[in-house]
């Protein structure tokens, strides 16, 4: 949690550019309890990597992403599907939509992107640094800590992303 108490932008896995979980020594289950807990939103902003948010960013990001028009007919319907249940794992989203793994993937990975969904908890634990998730939509996300919306000092999205992105990149996150 110190982490994210200085910075708002965690890469799951090793990147050149950003601060990735192994490099500020996060643990896998460290950034699992984190999300469970609703202090990081799991999300795909960063060209379409699994990036850890801080709860100010995700609030700074909200208005300007979650644009419904840009969802193709599948992440619509998985996001229908999603409204009706608390949380699903893969397995659910992908039986109770008739679709394969691969459209199901494509699907979830544009409603996360949107940051329509995210995750809500651990399922199953595959080895010490993996397991699979129960997904849900992200007011679900932000039930787990209700009234707070993040320790930072600057709520503009711009002014947070700056920290750690090139103006050019901030542009392309806010558009």
């Amino acid at each position: 949690m110190i982490y994210f108490s200085r910075n708002d932008v965690l890469l799951c896995n090793e990147n050149t550019e950003l601060p990735y979980l192994d490099l500020v020594g996060g643990t896998w289950n460290g950034i699992v309890a984190l999300m469970e807990s609703g202090d990081v939103f799991y999300s795909r902003l960063y060209h379409n990597r699994v990036t850890y948010l801080s709860r100010a960013l995700y609030y700074a990001l909200k208005p300007h992403r979650r644009r419904i028009e840009r969802l193709s007919a599948e992440s619509l319907r998985l996001l229908e599907f999603l409204r009706s249940v608390e949380k699903a794992d893969n397995e659910a989203m992908q039986t109770a939509c008739c679709f394969d793994r691969k459209t199901q993937t494509k699907a979830l990975d544009q409603l996360i992107s949107e940051m329509f969904v995210t995750v809500i908890r651990r399922d199953q634990t595959i080895r010490d640094n993996w397991c699979t998730f129960y997904y849900g939509l992200s007011e679900h996300w932000e039930q787990k800590k209700k009234n707070a919306v993040g320790g930072s000092d600057c709520a503009d999205a711009a002014c947070l992303l700056r920290r750690q992105f090139t103006e050019k990149q901030v542009i392309t996150f806010l558009k």
